[in-house]
């Protein structure tokens, strides 16, 4: 099942309603439906996601607490998913600060930092991931029967200064607890002071998401469209082509200062 993370883009009165109005928006793109036209199939699945991973938008300065932004939906298994400080995964476009395009990924990983220190001074340290790797491979009394090597991922990850982090979603979710190239959080293994592990986990360039625009299209990296009304081999509406593409930030930024824009994660 492939991802797919896409901008919906709100009139100013869906702020009554945000799930109302993303149900009405992103139903003509709803794969597992008799009514859509196979190529108009977009998403079986969703959730808000942008505030918790730095993947959602900045927001601008003295609006933090504003009660119109829009946080993240809860966890699969229905834990929170607070945002960083000054990032969410929404809100009325005029809040939301283009003019920095990686802040968000920066107070992202600096989150994860001050966490992962935070938990180092009220935990037990941890044994490497790297150790526990080595007993499996050499020690065969370490973990017996475990071909895949789950129990020793899961005997590291029970570590509570491990567990705590990893299941916090300011960590990011980075590392590789799985073969063939088990690795562990950045954050973890870093040896350099806090500015040099922003400037490593900061994504080098902004997000540029799907963009459903507000009247109706949904826009593949600037290039594709396909109309919410229209039979995509019968659609009789000239595709919009906004002149600030490529980049959906750019676009996204130019809209009216009331749009609600949300920031989704789908699959497909």
């Amino acid at each position: 099942m492939a991802s797919v993370r896409v901008t919906v883009c709100l009139p100013a009165e869906a702020a009554v309603d945000i799930q109302g109005a993303l149900d009405e928006a992103l139903a003509p793109f709803y794969l597992d439906t008799d009514d859509n036209p196979v190529d108009r199939g977009m998403w079986d699945s969703r959730r808000i996601v942008g505030g918790s991973d730095g993947t959602g938008f900045a927001v601008v300065s003295g609006h933090e607490n504003d009660p119109r932004l829009v946080h993240d939906d809860p966890g699969y298994d229905g834990t929170p998913r607070l945002s960083v400080a000054g990032v969410c995964a929404g809100g009325p476009r005029a809040l939301l600060d283009f003019s920095q395009p990686l802040a968000a990924s920066e107070r992202a990983a600096a989150a994860s930092w001050d966490l992962w220190h935070r938990l180092t001074a009220v935990h037990p340290p941890a044994v490497p991931l790297a150790d526990f790797v080595d007993r499996w491979r050499n020690d065969p009394d370490a973990f017996p029967d475990d071909r895949r090597g789950d129990n020793m991922f899961a005997a590291y990850r029970n570590q509570p200064l491990i567990r705590a982090f990893l299941d916090h979603p300011h960590s990011l979710h980075r590392g590789n607890l799985s073969f063939p190239n088990p690795a562990e959080h950045p954050v973890i293994t870093h040896d350099g002071d806090r500015d040099a592990y922003i400037r490593r986990l900061t994504w080098p360039y902004p997000p540029c998401t799907d963009v459903l625009t507000p009247d109706g299209w949904w826009l593949e990296g600037g290039s594709n469209a396909v109309h919410a009304t229209c039979d995509p081999s019968q659609c009789p509406h000239e595709r919009p082509g906004p002149t600030v593409w490529p980049g959906s930030e750019a676009y996204l930024a130019s809209l009216p200062g009331d749009t609600i824009l949300v920031r989704l994660r789908g699959h497909v």
